[in-house]
């Protein structure tokens, strides 16, 4: 029988992580498949001849720098674009626009309320300080709870000793990020509406929380934890892989096959192996068996533990555990192919901050009316839209002349109050979408060249994601950290011997690209006495 060190279920980014740092450390590394690429749901697509983009995903950030590093990925050709941070266009024709120069970007406030540009100097101090106490938790694996009488009291201890530690003014400032409303949270810097709608709708795309509800203003603090706080004092700015996310694809592959490790794809699979509460290996839909010292999953936590295993097989109570973590569809994405660039006629002519993104989203009250609809299972009526054109700033995703526009929907429920998505109600959601972007570029509906909508649903029957999830499941406190992917399994360890969980479902999410990856590899090769190469 066919034997490897490792194999990893899933060639997503995160089990591209994993695979390239186990086979650097010198593992044989297997990565398995159902797919014709790898990829998941960054895979490249052609929506059109020429016309490039990733499917499912809007688009993919930069690695953290100690990923790409350890992984030395610039030796394999990848390289990122820096953009400034994207464009919010409300309504009735204003806009507000990100930049990195803190003085461009406080004047741009200013045009709102000079008030608010003063006060952003002091949100943005407070966000860089959260994301640090932040980042600490977020770059390493999470760690259990502990065993034992004396080892939960050593614990108890040190969870206290750090609490103590945090200045009474800053324990109070991270206490507001977790429980407030990122209403709440903003009306106590902001006065302009325009300003706090620019600021919670980057925060709420992908969250299963409305602006209003109590603590979502965690969120808040997201598009700070890359941001390297350096004396630009603007807002973050926005990382891209040159060549897409294919090109990442690319250079992680480039990396697990340079090291000894190999790709296998079209081979689903179907059974893990298990004796003794320890995984043995995996069984593929043809029936091959393939043994493996042990088995990563990149798959969310629910079809890991109730589709690739027989639950006779697992702990008692595992199953009720796994099937009470929360997977909701929050949003869809449509791929749209154009044969011109469009022109943006309210937005000054060469607008740098649009390279980062284009928001098409209203007021505060109007994202959590929205936010409703989606919780009533109600088809959107104004949605949230965040939309990316990475041809703009990357001319090779799209034939001479031509642009790819990828837009993520957000609040779309993955079934209606009144069942199934309907093929009519499919085509309202592209044209409300084309409507909501011919609003801010006239005439954009006549460059169309192909269009598609893919809803939760698809995300699910395609990708395999549960719920067309795309956060591998809700982000919310109680599934965060040491309670990602469920209480008393926090992180890529599971209770089966030699299986852990290297998606986004472990920690910490899909808050730092690639960290899960990272963190089961290195999870797994703590196990074995093998320190990560970098």
């Amino acid at each position: 029988m066919e034997r490897h060190d490792a194999i990893v279920i899933g060639a997503g980014l995160n089990g591209l992580v994993a695979a390239a740092y186990l086979a650097r450390a010198g593992l044989s590394v297997l990565v398995l498949d159902r797919a014709s690429a790898p990829g998941g749901i960054a895979a490249e697509h052609e929506i059109a001849p020429g016309y490039r983009l990733p499917r499912f995903a809007l688009g993919s950030g930069g690695l953290p720098p100690r990923i790409a590093a350890g992984l030395d990925l610039p030796r394999y050709g990848l390289r990122f674009i820096r953009a400034e941070g994207g464009v919010t266009c409300f309504p009735d024709g204003s806009y507000h626009a990100n930049y990195r120069d803190g003085v461009v970007h406080r004047r741009e406030i200013a045009r709102f309320s000079r008030r608010d540009a003063d006060a952003f100097t002091r949100y943005r101090r407070d966000m860089l300080r959260a994301a640090r106490g932040l980042a600490p938790l977020l770059a390493g694996p999470a760690r259990n709870p502990a065993k034992g009488l004396f080892g939960g009291l050593r614990a108890r201890l040190s969870l206290a000793d750090s609490i103590a530690a945090i200045a009474p003014g800053d324990l109070r400032d991270m206490i507001r990020l977790w429980t407030l409303p990122a209403s709440d949270f903003l009306d106590a810097y902001f006065e302009s509406d325009a300003v706090k709608a620019h600021l919670a709708a980057a925060a709420m795309m992908g969250s299963t929380l409305g602006p209003c509800t109590p603590a979502s203003a965690s969120r808040l603090v997201l598009p700070w934890l890359s941001e390297s706080g350096d004396a630009s004092g603007g807002a973050p700015e926005t990382l891209m892989p040159f060549g897409g996310p294919a090109a990442l694809v690319d250079a992680l592959t480039s990396v697990i096959l340079a090291s000894g490790g190999r790709l296998r794809m079209e081979a689903e699979v179907t059974d893990i192996r298990i004796g003794d509460r320890k995984v043995q290996g995996v069984v593929l839909a043809n029936g091959e068996e393939i043994a493996a010292g042990a088995v990563l999953s990149g798959l969310d936590v629910k079809r890991s533990f109730l589709s690739l295993f027989q639950w006779k097989d697992l702990p008692e109570g595992l199953v009720e555990r796994v099937g009470r973590v929360r997977m909701k569809g929050v949003a869809a994405k449509v791929n749209i192919a154009l044969d011109s660039a469009p022109g943006f006629p309210g937005l000054p002519e060469g607008c740098p901050s649009l390279g980062g993104g284009l928001r098409l989203a209203g007021s505060i009250p109007a994202m959590e009316r929205a936010w409703a609809d989606w919780r009533e299972r109600m088809p959107p009526r104004d949605p949230p839209i965040e939309v990316l054109i990475p041809s703009l700033l990357d001319p090779s995703l799209a034939p001479q002349g031509g642009q790819v526009l990828s837009a993520l929907v957000q609040y779309v429920p993955e079934a209606l109050h009144e069942g199934p998505w309907s093929p009519e109600r499919r085509d309202a959601l592209g044209d409300l979408v084309m409507a909501r972007l011919a609003g801010v570029s006239p005439g954009i509906e006549k460059h169309v060249v192909a269009l598609e909508v893919l809803l939760p649903n698809d995300v699910e029957t395609e990708i395999g994601l549960t719920g067309g999830d795309y956060a591998y499941g809700e982000t919310t406190l109680d599934q965060m950290f040491a309670n990602r992917p469920f209480p008393g399994m926090g992180g890529a360890e599971t209770p089966l011997r030699n299986f852990y969980l290297c998606s986004p479902s472990a920690h910490p999410g899909p808050l730092v690209m690639g960290g899960a990856g990272a963190n089961a590899a290195s999870t797994l090769l703590g196990r074995l006495g093998k320190a990560v190469r970098t």
